[in-house]
């Protein structure tokens, strides 16, 4: 008998099969492929004429909503003049009033942030502006163990000693009912801009920037807290009748903030982000520069994925880790010796970070194991007292991607919980803990990711409501992740032109996600491969082209894949690789079938 290797994987699937169904196999077959309404057909060829595009190109764009010509051309060719007047959100005119008359008074003012990537580049941003228009700054975070999230009385006391007379938060803010009563107690105004969701009530300061409070008309919804921020610098440069190109000096910072934010990119927030990352490759801030150096990016085009995955998380290092002061002092350092010192303290902050990450995913995952029957319930609330409150955000993240359930992970001090909640698509996160709220102390956040704190002994009450309430909100169906695919195409569509149409939709990222295709009946050819860390490495064909395809993280799903035969299917994202000056098309597998 000749032992070919399709005989091999034969052999080895029927021994690892068992196996395979009970670990990421798991997930992966669950994967929902959702393709778009085929009934656009005609739109799509009518819209394809229109641009003079490939009928793909005008699907992709149907997907996303966009249906005309000028809608089209708006998205793929967005402009700063696209932007929203500033004075559109609600009380920007007071907040502006009242900053112009602190830089005429030279008054002292205060500028509190939140501990993450979005507080810590709006406080930057806000500083650096300022400070040009000559008023004397400074800045509070709180501490993330000590004070937890949001404004604090003793952020409060410090600017009252320290004799400022007003104080505007970013990123935070919207429901400081008490702190911001005690600023007003001690004479101290307050201008609040945030980008979370409101109560019912505001708190009473001077102004308060929220697109999203009820009464505000402002069109885009979806800013980060940097980007209100940014709305609020642009007002202000407005009203001093300042050079149009200053506030775009700060793109940079917002768009590090807003993508590290996870927030939608679309409307405005495309806008800010794809404009930002064109500036952060030349950026004059030094903290930035310094940044990008330690990482290896210098001189390299990027894109949302390395602000995300590399230049994020050391910027997030200081605020989980440490002390958050040190990426504003990054930021906003004038002297790029500082600037390479703070970028390599934040390095080594990032490096025990992840340590201490991979540690706490490996005890959830063996809480899960031990104590949660994921066939009756459908969220994931874990506690412990020995988490590191500045991770678990991070890691319940990496417990969706297993699991695909919302998620909360809770560290405990004492008697009091501070957690971390992270949902899955299709559910509103912050509608679900409005409806446990009598099980916590305290909560805040959007649909997609929230903090809370939890009193002990009512951690079983809210895990048992908090199931109940997501199996009302949620259909069995839901609890498979989807892969939205916009289209289907052979692999001879693909050449130049189609890559460089595909680079106009960026920068991607929520709502806006690298195109996915599906490619059916392609054939394997010579030998799959595990390279890497468990990578999937192998080379498809049809209609007599070849290419690459590379599964990142997939090599469990060898035994789909056998060479020969035209029978795959795969949902893919197109790529091009760069291996020492060559660059050649790669297929990014997301599914197999």
């Amino acid at each position: 008998m000749v032992i070919t290797y399709r005989t091999r994987l034969t052999v080895c699937f029927g021994l690892l099969k068992p196996m395979l169904n009970n670990c990421m196999e798991r997930k992966m077959s669950g994967m929902r492929w959702l393709f778009p309404d085929a009934a656009d057909h005609e739109r799509m060829k009518t819209l394809a004429g229109k641009l003079k595009v490939p009928p793909i190109v005008a699907r992709i764009l149907l997907n996303r909503g966009i249906s005309t010509f000028e809608e089209s051309r708006t998205f793929l060719r967005p402009s700063l003049d696209d932007l929203c007047d500033p004075f559109a959100m609600r009380d920007m005119g007071r907040a502006v009033d009242r900053i112009c008359q602190a830089i005429e008074g030279k008054e002292k003012v205060m500028v509190y942030g939140d501990y993450d990537v979005d507080g810590v580049t709006a406080v930057a941003m806000l500083m650096r502006f300022l400070k040009t228009c000559g008023v004397e700054t400074t800045f509070y975070i709180p501490d993330r163990l000590s004070e937890g999230y949001g404004i604090s009385n003793t952020g409060i006391q410090q600017a009252k000693q320290a004799g400022v007379n007003l104080i505007i938060s970013v990123d935070c803010g919207i429901k400081a009912f008490d702190e911001v009563a005690l600023a007003l107690d001690l004479g101290i105004d307050m201008i609040v801009t945030d980008h979370h969701e409101t109560g019912a009530d505001l708190p009473r300061a001077l102004a308060v920037l929220d697109p999203k409070r009820p009464d505000c008309e402002y069109p885009f919804k979806e800013l980060a807290g940097v980007g209100v921020a940014y709305k609020l610098i642009q007002g202000v440069s407005l009203r001093l009748g300042r050079q149009e190109e200053d506030p775009l000096e700060y793109l940079d910072l917002v768009a590090l903030g807003s993508t590290a934010d996870i927030v939608p990119l679309w409307g405005e927030n495309r806008i800010l982000v794809k404009y930002g990352l064109q500036r952060i490759t030349s950026s004059n801030n030094l903290g930035i520069q310094a940044l990008i150096e330690m990482v290896g990016l210098k001189g390299k085009e990027l894109g949302t994925g390395q602000v995300v995955f590399i230049l994020a998380p050391r910027l997030n290092a200081g605020g989980r880790m440490g002390d958050a002061r040190r990426g504003v002092r990054l930021l906003t350092t004038e002297d790029l010796s500082e600037a390479k010192d703070l970028a390599q303290v934040l390095e080594e902050e990032n490096r025990k970070r992840r340590e201490i990450d991979d540690r706490t995913f490996e005890e959830a995952l063996e809480m899960i194991d031990r104590n949660i029957d994921l066939d009756n319930t459908w969220t994931i609330v874990l506690a412990s007292s020995h988490w590191h409150p500045g991770v678990i955000g991070i890691v319940a993240s990496r417990i969706i991607e297993r699991f695909y359930r919302p998620t909360i992970l809770i560290s405990y001090d004492g008697p009091v919980g501070k957690g971390s909640a992270r949902s899955i698509q299709g559910f509103d996160l912050y509608d679900a803990l409005q409806e446990c709220k009598d099980c916590l102390i305290g909560f805040g956040g959007h649909k997609y990711a929230a903090g809370l704190k939890i009193e002990r002994d009512k951690l079983e009450q809210f895990r048992m409501c908090f199931d109940r309430i997501t199996k009302k909100m949620l259909t069995q169906e839901q609890l498979a992740p989807i892969l939205r695919i916009d289209g289907e195409i052979s692999l001879s569509e693909i050449d130049d032109r189609l890559y460089r149409l595909l680079n106009l939709f960026a920068p991607f990222g929520p709502q806006n996600m690298k195109p996915i295709f599906v490619s059916r009946n392609v054939e394997v050819v010579g030998t799959p491969r595990i390279v890497g860390n468990n990578h999937l490495k192998f080379k498809v064909r049809q209609n007599m082209r070849i290419f690459e395809a590379i599964g990142f993280g997939m090599g469990n799903l060898l035994y789909r894949i056998a060479p020969g035969e035209p029978n795959l299917d795969m949902a893919y994202v197109l790529e091009k690789n760069e291996w020492e000056g060559n660059a050649n098309f790669q297929l990014r597998i997301r599914d197999l079938k």
